[in-house]
């Protein structure tokens, strides 16, 4: 078997090993898109490898890594990372604990034939003008002017009103990150994974980042991924399916908080009538609160809210 090993005796934190663990699954894939752009539809492979092991010797909560390889295992997170397989080892089984994952070595011969054709127009549209600064100004000019998340009111001032519980108005970190695929991805069932596989990387990334950080400096993250802009359901699949399951699976409920936006957000798409982890307030939870926020005397003579 063609078999990738990486030891990591340093890291203690389940959330650590999440980003590890999703760092090579996301270089794993990417070198198997690359290498599909080098051979025939029929030597179309989803991963460059067979299978991943990674240890982690100084985890102190090992059983977080048995959590995370039910994540894997399961049917939805199969389907979007390319994932057949995945087996954690813990002590006195093992002697150190190791997650082993195993991938899909080949699309079938009908997900193969629809690799980079042009069956459908669902290409990624990048933005011309830069996703960075968007984000910063939308930040600005948006979230915060009209207090659509009470706790930031600009890109400099984040965890506002937290100081009662511990936690400083910091700024907010923005990271733009991409594919960065050179060929046209149109209906790429490979890239469809790697999508996938580098958003979940670039959101235990972020976590690192901040968790490692003085937090006067970085009180939140924004991660914007311009290539889901068009794809709603495809994004919210990821979140759902992967981010929000590991999440939990490393025990990082309290510490980590998320809110997944996107352009075209469809709270009917998603379909819940309570509130869910990472999603916008259901439609009838929002006509309540605005109703007892006007009878309580928040609006104007109209029945209106309005904004400094």
């Amino acid at each position: 078997d063609n078999i990738s090993f990486r030891w990591e005796p340093a890291l203690s934190e389940s959330y650590e090993a999440a980003d590890v663990i999703f760092q090579e699954v996301a270089r794993v894939l990417r070198d198997g898109y690359d290498q599909n752009q080098r051979t025939s539809d029929e030597e179309r492979t989803v991963s460059s490898l067979d299978q991943l092991v990674l240890s982690f010797p100084s985890m102190s909560r090992s059983e977080d890594l048995d959590k995370l390889s039910s994540v894997l295992q399961s049917d939805e997170c199969k389907q979007l990372l390319g994932v057949e397989d995945a087996r954690a080892e813990l002590y006195p089984s093992s002697p150190a604990p190791y997650l082993r994952i195993k991938f899909s070595t080949q699309f079938t011969k009908g997900e193969a034939a629809k690799i980079d054709k042009n069956v459908e127009s669902n290409a990624r549209s990048m933005p011309t003008n830069c996703p960075t600064t968007s984000t910063e100004n939308w930040v600005n000019n948006f979230l915060g002017k009209y207090r659509l998340c009470p706790y930031t009111s600009s890109i400099s001032c984040a965890a506002v009103g937290l100081l009662s519980v511990g936690v400083p108005v910091g700024g907010v970190h923005v990271r733009v990150e991409s594919t960065n695929t050179e060929s046209d991805p149109t209906s790429s069932r490979s890239y469809d994974i790697l999508r996938a596989a580098e958003l979940v990387s670039s959101f235990w990334s972020e976590v690192v980042t901040l968790m490692h950080s003085a937090q006067e400096d970085w009180a939140t993250s924004l991660i914007v991924f311009p290539e889901y802009d068009n794809e709603f359901e495809s994004f919210v699949d990821v979140c759902d399916a992967i981010v929000e399951p590991t999440v939990v699976a490393t025990q990082a409920r309290n510490v980590i908080g998320r809110a997944w936006f996107h352009p075209k957000y469809d709270a009917d798409a998603v379909g819940h009538s309570e509130v869910i982890a990472g999603h916008a307030v259901p439609h009838k939870m929002v006509e309540g609160f605005m109703k007892s926020l006007h009878l309580s005397g928040g609006g104007n003579d109209r029945g209106l809210l309005e904004y400094d």
